[in-house]
């Protein structure tokens, strides 16, 4: 092969040389990473995965333990009362959450405090509200205590 530096030649033109060496070495970067990839691809396929069928889907009957209370828009406790026609429950007032948390306990026994606890909690319930009846619930043994946000109850 010829290098001329900085001159021309008239008369001659320069040959293009394409070098085929990094050519070679990207083809074979090239197979090396297809062969490895449809070789990961078919591990994949054989992880073995067990499907649910559907009957696991279906519960012979809902039960449901969780104690609801509710706390209105003022912060007041609103005991269940029942549910209405549609299925809604209905709240009144009357006692504080101390009574009736003595009362269920009373009632229930000491396995009350395995069951779980759900406030029904007024969008513009106080916030300080909401603690305080978390750290009433908890003071008293209560572990598994949630808070739903609610629309404002109907007193």
């Amino acid at each position: 092969m010829l290098y001329r530096r900085n001159r021309r030649v008239p008369g001659v033109e320069d040959e293009a040389d394409v070098p085929l060496s990094p050519l070679i070495d990207c083809v074979f970067l090239l197979l090396i990473f297809f062969l490895v990839t449809t070789m990961l691809k078919r591990k994949e396929t054989m992880i073995p995965i067990t499907m649910p069928d559907s009957s696991s889907a279906l519960s012979a009957e809902a039960r449901d333990d969780t104690l609801i209370i509710g706390l209105s828009g003022d912060g007041a406790f609103l005991e269940p009362a029942g549910r209405d026609r549609f299925g809604a429950l209905s709240y009144q007032g009357g006692t504080t959450l101390d009574q009736y948390l003595d009362r269920l306990a009373r009632d229930i026994g000491p396995e009350v405090l395995l069951r779980p606890i759900r406030f029904d909690i007024a969008r513009e319930t106080p916030f300080q509200r909401t603690i305080d009846a978390l750290d009433i619930c908890k003071l008293r043994g209560f572990m598994n205590v949630s808070v739903k946000i609610r629309q404002p109850f109907e007193e």
